[in-house]
């Protein structure tokens, strides 16, 4: 599981098990590997409950994120990245520095 150890104790079982199934069917899409899921919680409607979750992962060629409630249900959505703009691609940028993008000149 690629889930970070502070937030594993967050998660409902359900959410555990149905990102473990996220990362296989992202990764199976992807037909690359996964790092860790950063996740962000909502605030629980009714304490006890659990939280619903945004998990993401990106990599500078997908973004995968997993909605998910505390039963462990929600869409799991894959995109393919159009890079715009990168501070560290020196070849991005021209000798003096400055880069096509709007806004973009330095």
């Amino acid at each position: 599981m690629t889930i970070k150890y502070e937030d594993l104790h967050r998660l409902t079982t359900k959410q555990q098990a149905a990102l473990n199934k996220a990362e296989e069917r992202a990764e199976a899409i992807t037909e690359s590997s996964l790092g860790l899921w950063d996740i962000s919680f909502r605030d629980e409607t009714r304490p006890g409950r659990g939280h619903d979750i945004t998990a993401w992962y990106a990599d500078g060629e997908h973004l995968v994120v997993q909605y998910l409630d505390p039963y462990g249900s929600g869409p799991l959505v894959v995109s393919s990245l159009d890079l715009i703009h990168n501070d560290d691609d020196e070849e991005h940028f021209n000798d003096e520095g400055n880069c096509g993008c709007p806004g973009g000149d330095s």
